[in-house]
């Protein structure tokens, strides 16, 4: 829209410059070569000329005001394009001042480097300076080595207009519920999904158990502070409306930036793991809602009944204290599992670099509001295995194989198929790059930004 502008007003100017040449045109006068024999017809012409004006001298001298006007209206004109481009210069390429338009802020509990919810702010933060929108994040708690430039306390929050914007991120129990209650503005939920606390109980993980009942209590009892929601997905929907809202509930992927995924990957782990051997990939936190221990038992079976060169890199942080992390471990010696690597906390080419080297992805959960590791394995064009569970079916859409059951034999055989058949491998293939278009940045800002200018 402002580049637009710009050029509306190149061609005005120039427009307006040929109205000057034009108004300021006079009658010729006639040189001493234009006399004599070599132009018999010049003085004729000038007599003419001259009685036409006699004739008409009342409608001339009219013209004449005219044009004069004109040439002053234009140099009006011309004063007020030079003090807008400076207006527009000053104000960042901008039309609107930025005093005067609308704010869009988001608000969430803690920003984390690598974390899928802190990657969508930061993506959406972008989009909307892009645009000229105002805009501002605030958080509870932030990560101080990685944070972002754009990024407040909470503490810190400026005054907002009733027709400003606040997009509320919710995935945990957090501290912030009072102070969205209380803000007088367009609210916006942004729902990614609490994980049910039952897949705690196993692992006496109270105090995760317990911010997850809480989390869950607290978004139902909001249901009625939000004059709309944005939820990852149709599932995460579902559970918004089990809750009791009744406000518009629309359905927004996950914003990705895929530009991050064409950075150059590590060629440490390129170089490492390009051996021959078939790399089986999960991605994604090491807690038990991800049923890695499941993923694991696939992969043994497969490793041991129908290929031994394989290999699965389980890649995420853990805590080595951890019960969870302490029964994979078990869970591992128990089969005699070989070669399951956990890579632990990894650099973003890192994590690149185990996507090139993936040969399969292989997903387990019994839980995801969206998935974005699924997307990101799609983008690889890296045949997928997945549990058919909650959001998954809908991520996933026809791009590998889904699992009715959690039978280790029946997930061996899908990667079996991913791994050895090469025309299903093709087709697979083929669908990602399909249906990848269904999640790419540009489609879901559209989706975002109308939603938004629907919503004001």
């Amino acid at each position: 829209m402002d580049q637009d502008f710009k050029e509306n007003m190149k061609l005005l100017q120039k427009s307006l410059s040929r109205m000057k040449e034009l108004c300021s045109i006079k009658e010729q006068k006639l040189s001493w070569r234009q006399t004599g024999i070599k132009y018999p017809f010049a003085w004729f012409k000038q007599l003419a000329r001259k009685v036409f004006r006699w004739l008409m001298k009342l409608y001339i001298h009219q013209q004449t005001e005219f044009n004069t006007a004109a040439v002053g209206a234009v140099g009006h004109i011309e004063n007020m394009i030079s003090k807008m481009s400076e207006m527009v210069e000053n104000n960042g390429g901008k039309i609107m001042p930025k005093k005067d338009a609308l704010k869009i802020v988001q608000i969430v509990q803690s920003v984390h480097h690598g974390d899928a919810v802190s990657n969508e702010i930061l993506t959406l933060y972008e989009s909307l300076k892009n645009k000229g929108i105002p805009t501002e994040i605030y958080a509870f708690e932030m990560n101080g080595n990685d944070i972002h430039g754009g990024i407040k306390h909470i503490s810190s929050i400026s005054k907002l207009n009733k027709n400003d914007i606040v997009i509320y991120h919710f995935a945990f129990l957090d501290s912030l519920s009072e102070i969205i209650q209380k803000l007088n503005c367009i609210k916006v939920l942004r729902y990614h999904n609490v994980t049910p606390p039952r897949f705690f109980e196993k692992f006496n993980n109270t105090e995760t158990m317990q911010g997850a009942s809480l989390g869950l209590k607290q978004i139902k009892e909001m249901r009625n502070d939000f004059n709309y929601v944005m939820a990852d997905s149709e599932f995460n929907k579902s559970d918004l409306l089990d809750m009791g809202y009744r406000c518009p509930v629309y359905v927004v992927p996950i914003l990705i930036c895929f530009e991050d995924y064409m950075k150059k990957p590590s060629e440490k782990i390129i170089n490492s793991y390009s051996d021959g051997v078939k790399n089986i990939l999960f991605v994604g936190r090491i807690v038990p809602n991800k049923k890695i221990e499941d993923v694991i038992s696939a992969y043994d079976y497969y490793q041991k009944k129908v290929d031994a060169k394989t290999r699965l890199f389980i890649v995420g942080s853990y805590n080595e204290k951890d019960s969870y992390f302490t029964y994979l471990r078990e869970h591992i010696k128990t089969l005699k599992a070989q070669n399951v690597i956990f890579t632990g906390h990894v650099t973003f080419e890192e994590i690149l670099g185990y996507y090139h080297v993936a040969d399969a992805f292989l997903c387990m959960s019994e839980h995801e509001g969206f998935c974005v590791p699924i997307v990101e394995a799609m983008f690889f064009k890296i045949p997928i295995v997945a549990y058919a569970s909650t959001a998954v079916p809908d991520t996933m859409g026809k791009c590998g194989i889904l699992l009715k059951t959690k039978k280790a034999e029946e997930a061996a055989e899908g990667l079996k198929i991913v791994l050895n058949d090469r025309k299903q491998i093709e087709t697979i293939k083929l669908r990602e790059t399909e249906h990848i278009m269904d999640f790419g940045r540009k489609m879901v800002e559209a989706k975002i930004f109308e939603i938004l200018q629907a919503g004001m």
